[in-house]
């Protein structure tokens, strides 16, 4: 961009200090270290941010794979709670006060709903989402932004 002294534009007296004092190759070599510099910060960022979201996923899969596990164990208990109530209803098994069917599925309803909500959050942490690197995708798009008004 040329200085225009009629359009009154003009960059100030630091700008003018620094381009009479630095030469085109010098202001190409400072221009391609600090584009170099950024560009070694991005993948800095975008690496810790991906180091970031792929412990997430390595959460998000052991949720699930503890409440599968929980979902089992509520299943062999609720399983459990049935055989009593079906040995008490045909008349195998004598109904006493010391019977455990009521307190296995007592025990086994608890564990299904733990199970299910470690499922749930796992899943919630494994969702497209959640797994983006937003913030890095948001300094990239104000570093163009940047760019194309430095250009202008």
């Amino acid at each position: 961009m040329t200085y225009n002294p009629n359009r009154g534009d003009h960059p100030g007296p630091m700008a003018d200090t620094l381009a009479h004092t630095r030469s085109v190759p010098e202001l190409i070599a400072k221009l391609f270290r600090d584009l170099t510099d950024l560009f070694r910060k991005e993948g800095e960022l975008v690496r810790a941010e991906l180091s970031e979201k792929v412990t997430q996923l390595q959460v998000g899969v052991g949720k699930i794979a503890a409440g599968g596990i929980t979902l089992l164990v509520a299943l062999i208990v609720l399983a459990d709670a049935l055989v009593v109530a079906v040995a008490e209803l045909i008349g195998t098994v004598e109904v006493s006060d010391n019977n455990t069917g009521w307190a296995a599925l007592i025990v086994g309803g608890v564990f299904a709903a733990i199970g299910a909500f470690l499922v749930r959050s796992g899943t919630t942490d494994l969702h497209v989402d959640n797994l983006t690197p937003d913030r890095t995708a948001q300094q990239m798009r104000r570093d163009g932004e940047l760019a194309k008004e430095q250009l202008r």
